[in-house]
Order: structure tokens, then C-alpha cells, then sequence
């Protein structure tokens, strides 16, 4: 879309009449802690007429505080889609005091596309307004107001649209307004941490108003590691839909009857099925020659970023989406024989979509998946590096709950899959006791599923020494001068495995001087798992996905080794952890293993991990002490007493013989 086209989608205005315009007069007093960013926002009023081509209208009034904000009001952008928004500007005004000062949009503004994703390998279609004011000054206050027309056709008319009450910034006054025509049913139902209670009233054209109205709104909690699917404001979604089959019928639309299959895809096809008499083997042939040829790039133009392209287009480019590989598997599994379907899921609050309304915007990746010998397996398409395993190895990522786009579909949980062994370090210490000797350290590194191909995802960019050279830099860092070999690498693709081999060298491995010096083991067991405590929290703590870790530390030195022999466990609920130590023959052997059962931990289930953080320490990274003989402080003053007195009659003698000799 040119530029000529996009400026047709572009009005001004004034505010159409069914939008309730707020009187606003500033306040004599302002309080300065409201406003850390150097601005002090005095009203954000969101109204919409839910049409079958909806209205959405806002208005915003900020006030310049501080220097720190001025080039942030000063420039008023405005991103939106041309190719289904209309986006008319009512007015952009300073007001300066008594003064108000009527900013020359229409003349002042101009048009760019930005395509902020195109470093993601997006592009998206949308364009931004983009005016900077002229004569902008600390204290004026813009007030800015425009309304948003469209939504994509693919949705039919059905409306969905989450609204905050609540930000990460103070607000001093909140308004919301929607209009609902008689023919729609709106279903609305608040965010976890609650809403305004609306007022709804009757109007006499029969539309319904729904209004929220609140002041002094203060900015909401937020913490950095808390899970994606944590909302930590007020607010509520608003939705005309009332099932996921709804949902699911709108979104497969786009991924239904395309039998267009082109020749070259029907060879590829062909050939999976010579060279492969088991359908596991085909399935997992079929996914691998999608990630490997299938090159990763979304042209989400319009309806782009919910409809995909044909089969013809994707095998044709040989470049695709989400939902043009997702699309390209399950049309290639169904032509073997093999129930298959796309399906959508929200990498970011999937675990959570039970506790939310069906609704069109409640999902952001689309992945494939097939039934096969009673079992679901779900596929990644997009994935960068073709996946290893065979059907029973082949990592399936748990992303809570999945719409799969076939008849009569609802909501499925994907997996309730056991934590499985992901990460296991085998580390094998000698420590010589005799000066002289060297230290030698042996490490093995497996990777299993997902931790498997993301080596080898990251083995395409740089060779294996140069992937190890940080665990090198760690060595160095640990034992001073050392010498790491050559690593050695083994790569199980049917059971989804590698074994990385390395050998330490040391001639001195000892930290600290004096009476003592420490032996540190080369890696920690619980790092992993651990963040820095933390104290007081509010929402719950992201641990990543469900897995498991082991490292085990065998030591063999004459040296007599104090660690623990008590089995211990640190239980959590979503985390546990635990240690093991024994002693052998040749020395002690050490196992920390950690368990991440859920996703996340409750608030007071990581104050407990903060409150044990100091003991769990203990055991992360194992450490051998050997205390200095203390030195003889009554050994010199032996010697020298030795010496004299054992020198005298000597010197006695020699001096006699001397004068005899001279007399």
C-alpha cells in the first residue's frame, strides 16, 4: 500500500455525536510524585460504538512537567492499519494556562511505515501518523483526541477487546464508555485483580451504555519475573462471542479447503512415504522437512496476520508464518493418512485462558498437531533448526491450552507431561594431594529435548569450541592458568540427546593463601533454578518450562573430605530440590538435582524459596577446604640455639690450632 492510499484512510473531524465529550478544566495544584516520568496524565477516556463496524474513540490529556518528558509529548504518533482502520483525528490542542491553542494537524502531519517487527522477520502492513507540535513548553498540557473505525473482515462483525482501568502510570481521571447495539450481546467479565462496577442504562435509540468512571487511579504493581498470564491491573474483557467453537470457526475459515496441492509438495510427499514404511517415521519426516525448507517470515498485510496463504504460495516462496507452516503440516500429514489440524495457543498467558472469556485476540502463535495410536503429539513449524527425536522423543513445549481449528472444537489442555530429565552434568574431579601432580578435571554436558535442539540451533552460528569457550572463561576464572581441551560431542538424533566431553587441566586449582585453600567444583547445581531473594511479593514467580536437572560431582583425592552425608530436600511445590553425597573409595561423590514440576510458584511458595536461599547455597556449588599447618614458631629459635652451641667447641678448636700452628 502506497502512501496516496493510505492518507484516503485518514480524516478530520470533529467528535461524532454520539461521543460524550468531557468537560476539562486543570486544577490549581498537581502532585509532583505522580508525574517520575516528567508527565502527569490528567484524563484517559476510552468510548466505542460496537457496531458491525465498530467505533473506537479515545482521548487523552497529558501535562509537560519536567524537561524529561517534552520530547514525548512534543511528538504525537499514532500507529494503525490502513488496510481495515479508518483513523480520524477530532483535534490535537496545547493548553497553555487560559490559552488554547489549536494545533494544524491537517497541514503539520505526515505518514511513515515503520514496520517495527522487521527485525522479528514481520511485516505487519502498519503505517503511523506521526505530527510534532510546534512550540511545546514545559507546563502545557495536550490534549489529544481521535477515533479508530474497522476491524478485520475475517471476524464477521464479532467483537473482542480487553480494557485496562489501570496502568502502569497514575492516572488522575479514567473514563470508559460503550454503546452496544440492541441486536449484540456483549459478555463482559473483569480481570483477576477486579474492575469498576459499571452503570448501564438504556438509551432511547436502544442501545445499551455501559460506563466506568473512576479518579486518582494509581499506577498498578508490576514485577519483572512474574508468568505472562499475571494481568497486575484492574480491568475487563468485553466480547460479543460466548463459546471457543465460535472462536475456532471464525479462525479456521482461513485454513479449510485448499486441496490445491502443488506437484512439488505432493512429490516431497511421495518421497517421505518411499523412504519411510512407519507412519511415526513420516509424521516426524513431515514436520523436519517443514522446518528445514520452510523458512521463517510473516507477511501479515490486512488479514496477514489472521489468515494464511494458500499451499501454493508457501511451497512456492519457500517462506511462511506460523500459520503458513502449521497449514503446510497438517495439510501434508492429512494427505498420508494422518489426522491433522492447526491450532492456536498464546505463548504467554495460554496456562490461563480457562479463566477468560472466548475471545478473538486470545492468541498469538499457531502450532499443528495429529492423533496418532490413541495419543496428541503437537508440533512446532516455526522452529529454526530441524527438531531431533524420533515420534517419542521429539520435543512437544507445554503451552497451556490449545484451540484446535476443527468442527466442533473447544478449549484442550495440551499436556500434563511429568518433569523429564532435560539438563544432566557428569563431572569426575582428581585431586591430587602431592605437590606437583596436576589436577584433572573430566565434564560431561548432556542435553535432552528441546535443551538438544537448542544446541544444535546454536551450533549452525558457531563451532563447538567456540560454544564451550564460556565454560572455559569459567575455568580460567575458577583455577587461574588451565588447559581445556578440545571438546568432543555425541549427538543421539533418535533419542534426542547430546553429550558434550571436556577435559580441565590445572597445575595449582586452589583458591585463598595463608593457613587455608579452596577447592571449588566447576559447576553449580542449583543456579538454574535460583534468582537472588527478593522478600515481600505480590504475584506469582515465572520458572520456566516443566524439566528437570541433575549434576553430579564425584571428587577422587587422598585428601580427607568433610561434606555432607545427609540426604536433604527443599520442597517448594511448584520447585524441588535436593542433595545427596556419599562416600567411595577413592573419594565422595555428590548429586544436587532440581525439579520444576509447574511454571511458576506462588508468592508465598517463592518467599519460602528466598527464606531457605542462604542453606540452598550451601549445597550449590561444592567445595573442598584444606586447612595450612600452622607454622612452628619455636623452630627457628631451636635451630639457632643448635647452631651455636654446637658451633662454639668447633670455632674453640680451630682457633687453637691456628696459635699452635703460628707459635
Amino acid at each position: 500500500m502506497f502512501e496516496e492510499e493510505v492518507r484516503r484512510h485518514i480524516h478530520f473531524a470533529p467528535a461524532p455525536s454520539w461521543v460524550k465529550e468531557l468537560p476539562f478544566a486543570r486544577p490549581d495544584l498537581l502532585d509532583q510524585s505522580r508525574a517520575p516520568w516528567g508527565l502527569y496524565t490528567w484524563l484517559v477516556d476510552d468510548q466505542a460504538k460496537l457496531d458491525t463496524r465498530p467505533h473506537r474513540y479515545n482521548r487523552t490529556i497529558e501535562e509537560v512537567v519536567n524537561l524529561s518528558a517534552l520530547d514525548y509529548l512534543a511528538n504525537v504518533t499514532l500507529p494503525f492499519n490502513p488496510y481495515y482502520d479508518d483513523l480520524t483525528i477530532h483535534h490535537i490542542r496545547i493548553l497553555r494556562g487560559n490559552e488554547v491553542i489549536e494545533v494544524d494537524v491537517e497541514r503539520r502531519y505526515f505518514v511513515m511505515r515503520r514496520e517495527r517487527s522487521f527485525e522479528r522477520l514481520v511485516l505487519d502492513g502498519r503505517w503511523t501518523f506521526a505530527i510534532t507540535l510546534p512550540d511545546v513548553r514545559v507546563g502545557d498540557i495536550i490534549d489529544t483526541a481521535l477515533t479508530l473505525t474497522g476491524d478485520p473482515a475475517c471476524f464477521q462483525g464479532e467483537i473482542t477487546m480487553p480494557m485496562p482501568l489501570q496502568s502502569g502510570i497514575y492516572w488522575d481521571r479514567r473514563h470508559v464508555r460503550l454503546l452496544v447495539p440492541p441486536e449484540r450481546k456483549l459478555n463482559m467479565k473483569p480481570f483477576p485483580l477486579g474492575w469498576i462496577p459499571p452503570k448501564v442504562s438504556k438509551l432511547e435509540d436502544g442501545y445499551s451504555e455501559i460506563t466506568f468512571e473512576d479518579s486518582h487511579v494509581h499506577e498498578c504493581d508490576y514485577e519483572y519475573d512474574m508468568p505472562g498470564w499475571v494481568i497486575p491491573a484492574r480491568g475487563f474483557y468485553a466480547s460479543s462471542i460466548d463459546t471457543w467453537e465460535r472462536v475456532g470457526d471464525l479462525m479456521r475459515a482461513g485454513f479449510e479447503g485448499d486441496t490445491d496441492y502443488p506437484q512439488g509438495l505432493l512429490d516431497e510427499i511421495a518421497k517421505i512415504e518411499t523412504e519411510h514404511s512407519d507412519v511415526r517415521d513420516r509424521i516426524v519426516a513431515a514436520v523436519r522437512w517443514v522446518q528445514e525448507n520452510i523458512r521463517y517470515f510473516a507477511f501479515s498485510f490486512g488479514e496477514g496476520g489472521f489468515v494464511p496463504r494458500s499451499l501454493k504460495e508457501i511451497y512456492g516462496d519457500r517462506i511462511g508464518d506460523c500459520k503458513d507452516v502449521s497449514k503446510t503440516i497438517a495439510a501434508m500429514l492429512t494427505k498420508m493418512g494422518v489426522e491433522s489440524y492447526p491450532a492456536l495457543v498464546d505463548t504467554r498467558r495460554g496456562h490461563d485462558l480457562t479463566n477468560q472469556p472466548p475471545r478473538l485476540g486470545a492468541f498469538n502463535h499457531c502450532i499443528s498437531m495429529c492423533y496418532h495410536d490413541g495419543r496428541t503429539y503437537w508440533f512446532e513449524g516455526t522452529s529454526s533448526v530441524a527438531q531431533g527425536g524420533d515420534l517419542d522423543h521429539l520435543a512437544q513445549y507445554d503451552l497451556g491450552y490449545a484451540l484446535i481449528l476443527k468442527p466442533g472444537t473447544d478449549l484442550i489442555r495440551m499436556m500434563d507431561r511429568p518433569a523429564k530429565l532435560e539438563y544432566e552434568v557428569r563431572e569426575v574431579i582428581n585431586l591430587p594431594a602431592k605437590k606437583g601432580e596436576q589436577t584433572v578435571i573430566e565434564i560431561d554436558y548432556v542435553y535432552r529435548g528441546a535443551r538438544a535442539d537448542a544446541v544444535r540451533r546454536d551450533l549452525r552460528y558457531q563451532s563447538l569450541s567456540s560454544y564451550v569457550e564460556d565454560r572455559c572463561a569459567l575455568f580460567s576464572y575458577i583455577y587461574g592458568m588451565n588447559m581445556c581441551a578440545i571438546p568432543q560431542m555425541t549427538d543421539n538424533r533418535r533419542l534426542n540427546e547430546i553429550t558434550i566431553n571436556t577435559h580441565v587441566t590445572t597445575d595449582n586449582p586452589w583458591q585463598g593463601t595463608g593457613g587455608h585453600k579452596i577447592f571449588f567444583s566447576p559447576e553449580s547445581g542449583f543456579d538454574y533454578v535460583l534468582e537472588d531473594p527478593e522478600g515481600r511479593r505480590r504475584f506469582p514467580f515465572h520458572l520456566g518450562d516443566v524439566r528437570e536437572g541433575r549434576i553430579t560431582t564425584v571428587i577422587k583425592s587422598e585428601y580427607q573430605l568433610d561434606w555432607p552425608l545427609k540426604s536433604k530436600t527443599w520442597d517448594f511445590g511448584g520447585l524441588v530440590l535436593g542433595y545427596t553425597g556419599r562416600k567411595t573409595s577413592q573419594g565422595f561423590e555428590a548429586v544436587r538435582e532440581y525439579s520444576v514440576r509447574r511454571t511458576w510458584l506462588s508468592p508465598d511458595e517463592k518467599v519460602a524459596l528466598d527464606n531457605a536461599y542462604p542453606e540452598v547455597q550451601d549445597y550449590d556449588r561444592l567445595t573442598v577446604a584444606v586447612s595450612g599447618r600452622k607454622p612452628a614458631t619455636w623452630l627457628p629459635s631451636f635451630i639457632t640455639r643448635a647452631v651455636v652451641w654446637a658451633g662454639v667447641p668447633v670455632i674453640a678448636v680451630g682457633v687453637w690450632a691456628v696459635l699452635t700452628y703460628l707459635l
